[in-house]
């Protein structure tokens, strides 16, 4: 009875999880290359299996085996292009990253909404400086936004002069990043990204992947699920305390 305890207990903490994961793709989801974030849960003939590897069947059935799960992780996967028109609006079609400075070193993001300050400098929607192979992108003075032209490489050109190109780069395992606020990355000190050579789309947004309606109903059936479990936490536990006063 108390493994049944634990079971629904555990079952509620997962369900509150998935329902706090799936709210927070759905407030980010307008948000230009976010990324959603995702439960890993293994399932139960795993956990069992693996229980089997090490205990007996008769120690197995004293154990208390609830739903287990692991790190929230992030789906990489890429989001739609939107077709914008502003110059600085720039998208990457493929596996890549935009580097940008952050206050503690390099950032990666592939929301690429940018935008100039009166300094000239690109920036990306946090204020942060976009940065190129040679350093950040600077505007030349006095130009104006029509024009400046990107190619897909990321040549930054105007009035027929180059004067910059976009950083961009990979990681072979992504899952090396950690989330940085709603659509910046972080990597760790020993981790070393290559070159991309990432197609690079002017006049265009890359889309956040979180599906308005998938986490809408994820987030329906986490309340459920929250819900069952604890009808059967209630029950176990109106049982135990008759079981006592008998």
């Amino acid at each position: 009875m108390i493994s049944g305890l634990y079971s629904a207990a555990t079952a509620m903490d997962a369900a509150a999880m998935r329902h706090e994961t799936s709210a927070a793709n759905l407030a980010n989801a307008h948000m230009p290359g976010f990324r959603r974030r995702v439960v890993s849960q293994t399932p139960f003939d795993v956990t069992m299996a693996d229980a089997q590897d090490k205990s007996s069947m008769s120690t197995l059935l004293g154990t208390t085996i609830g739903t287990t799960e692991n790190a929230i992780k992030v789906d990489f996967s890429q989001g739609g292009l939107k077709q914008t028109g502003n110059k600085y609006d720039i998208a990457l079609n493929g596996d890549g990253f935009f580097v940008v400075e952050g206050p503690d070193g390099p950032l990666y993001t592939r929301n690429g909404q940018f935008q100039a300050n009166n300094d000239g400098e690109l920036l990306t929607v946090d204020q942060l400086p976009v940065l190129g192979v040679n350093g950040p992108i600077v505007i030349p003075p006095d130009t104006v936004m029509n024009a400046v032209n990107v190619d897909n490489e990321g040549r930054f050109t105007a009035n027929g002069v180059e004067f910059g190109q976009l950083e961009t780069v990979r990681f072979p395992n992504r899952n090396v990043l950690t989330p940085v606020g709603a659509s910046l990355f972080q990597k760790p000190d020993n981790v070393t990204p290559e070159v991309s050579n990432v197609e690079v789309l002017q006049g265009h947004v890359e889309q956040g992947n979180a599906a308005y309606m998938v986490e809408l109903v994820n987030i329906m059936v986490a309340s459920r699920q929250y819900e069952a479990a604890q009808r059967v936490l209630n029950s176990i536990d109106e049982s135990v305390e008759k079981h006592i006063n008998t």
